[in-house]
C-alpha cells in the first residue's frame, strides 16, 4: 500500500519536473483566448479613485471621485435599483461609514460613470488619513433573475480602496 503511494508520488514529481523544464521557442506568444473572452463578457469594474483639492489656497475641500467602467465587450442592461455604486470612508477595520450611494441602470461597453463627493479637506498634520473605498453592490438575486445582460463576469474588480496621501 505504502509502496504504491510512494511510486505514484515519485512519478508525479518526475512528470512535474519534466514539464516545468520545457522552454518555449523564441517568439512564442501564448494564445489563451482572453481577448475573445473579454469581448464576450459584461464586466462593470471600479477602475479608479481620484482625489482633488478644491480651493487650493485654503485647502477647504477634498473631492473624492470613484470611476466605474464597463471593461467588458458587451453592454450591461438592468432594471432600476438592482445595482449601486457606494463610496465608503474606512478609518479602521471596524470604523467605517458610507458617504454616498448612487444607483445606475445601464452601462454600455467602454462607458464610465462616476460617483463624487466633497468633504472637508484632510489637515496636513493628520498623520493617518482614512482610506476611501468604492464598491459595486448588486441585488442579491441578480444572477438568477433570467436576465443574462446584467450578470457581472468578474467580481474581483468590484471594489477599490485608496488613500489620499501620495
Amino acid at each position: 500500500m505504502y509502496t504504491k503511494s510512494f511510486l505514484v508520488s515519485v512519478c508525479m514529481m518526475i512528470l512535474n519536473y519534466s514539464f516545468s523544464q520545457i522552454t518555449p521557442k523564441p517568439g512564442f506568444r501564448p494564445n489563451d483566448g482572453t481577448k475573445q473572452l473579454y469581448k464576450n463578457t459584461i464586466d462593470p469594474a471600479v477602475t479608479d479613485i481620484k482625489f482633488t483639492t478644491i480651493k487650493k489656497t485654503t485647502g477647504d475641500k477634498l473631492r473624492i471621485t470613484g470611476v466605474v467602467k464597463n471593461i467588458g465587450g458587451k453592454n450591461y442592461v438592468s432594471g432600476a435599483n438592482q445595482q449601486f455604486i457606494q463610496l465608503w470612508e474606512n478609518r479602521s477595520g471596524v470604523d467605517r461609514r458610507k458617504l454616498k450611494d448612487q444607483a445606475f441602470t445601464n452601462l454600455n461597453a467602454g462607458q464610465e460613470i462616476q460617483i463624487s463627493i466633497e468633504i472637508p479637506a484632510i489637515k496636513p498634520g493628520k498623520e493617518f488619513p482614512p482610506d476611501y473605498q468604492v464598491v459595486l453592490v448588486y441585488d442579491p438575486d441578480i444572477y438568477i433573475d433570467a436576465n443574462k445582460s446584467n450578470d457581472d463576469a468578474v467580481s474581483s474588480n468590484n471594489s477599490l480602496t485608496k488613500n489620499p496621501r501620495p
